[in-house]
């Protein structure tokens, strides 16, 4: 039977139509990237989570509205036993940023997804409890990580 991540490359350009390029930027294992549509980000997810990359590490959103382009997420997951890391890249409209919440088949992002919605705006659907983790109440609803977000000046 093929390895998980052959198996799991294979069921991507199957049904997603998603080839995966090589992604050099870590140096703690040998990573692969897929680009998604937003919408199949629980179907991918499950998928992840069926071929061994069970492990959670981060989601990394990136602010390219200044450029014309909506808010890229970055998902990144690890298979323990094959060493081998997939970075799940997808693009979401800065204007009312919004995704499915993934919480139920990794909980370890729950809190990501929490600290990610304060920091940038992004509406988890499903996220059970989107409300303030780490910021204080003068910045609640600011999106304080939006390229657009200025912040006040401070009186000497």
């Amino acid at each position: 039977s093929p390895m998980p991540y052959e198996s799991f490359k294979k069921q991507m350009q199957k049904f997603f139509k998603v080839e995966p390029k090589e992604y050099p930027n870590n140096i703690v294992g040998k990573t692969y990237l897929f680009e998604i549509k937003s919408i199949h980000i629980r179907e991918v997810a499950k998928l992840l989570n069926k071929e061994g990359f069970v492990f959670f590490h981060s989601l990394v959103p990136v602010d390219y509205s200044p450029e014309g382009k909506g808010l890229q997420l970055n998902y990144f997951f690890e298979n323990p036993q094959e060493k081998i890391w997939v970075v799940i890249r997808t693009e979401i409209p800065i204007e009312n940023p919004e995704i499915d919440s993934i919480h139920d088949i990794f909980p370890a992002i729950e809190p990501c997804e929490r600290e990610e919605w304060e920091k940038f705006g992004i509406n988890f659907k499903g996220h059970p409890r989107l409300k303030p983790l780490l910021l204080d109440e003068t910045l609640q609803g600011k999106w304080v990580l939006r390229k657009s977000y200025v912040p006040p000046v401070h009186k000497k």
